[in-house]
């Protein structure tokens, strides 16, 4: 589930409880999770790990998509979950678990290093 935040009221809104917003995003992706869905589908399991897998994979795409497009993105952790809850009046079940702030740029940041193959993929031998 994704509640997209294009609202400049409420985005000053959800900065007050997310110290981990810098500057002055354009929209705030917020992304959640359905526990009683995830629940259905998969049991513990898939309310448990399958579902933040599941957000994991989708958030990075979306982040992946703005880049394409020119688009600057953050990945947000630092945040008031039960202040989001609040703010946008989510049942009990669905869970905000991590917010995406999307703007364009003022500068193009330098990559960071990568680390080597050599230093991420270890070939196991029989």
């Amino acid at each position: 589930e994704f509640i997209v935040v294009e609202n400049d009221d409420d985005i000053k809104k959800i900065k007050t409880f997310s110290p981990g917003i810098f500057g002055n995003p354009a929209v705030i992706v917020i992304v959640c999770r359905d526990l009683k869905r995830a629940y259905e589908l998969c049991g513990e399991l898939g309310r448990d790990t399958l579902s933040l897998m599941d957000i994991s994979m989708a958030s990075q795409n979306i982040m992946l998509a703005g880049h394409d497009l020119g688009i600057g993105s953050c990945a947000v952790r630092s945040f008031g979950i039960s202040a989001i809850k609040r703010l946008f009046d989510l049942p009990e079940h669905i869970n905000p678990e991590l917010l995406i702030t999307l703007g364009y740029p003022e500068k193009i940041p330098k990559p960071p290093r990568r680390r080597g193959v050599s230093e991420v993929v270890h070939w196991h031998n029989r």
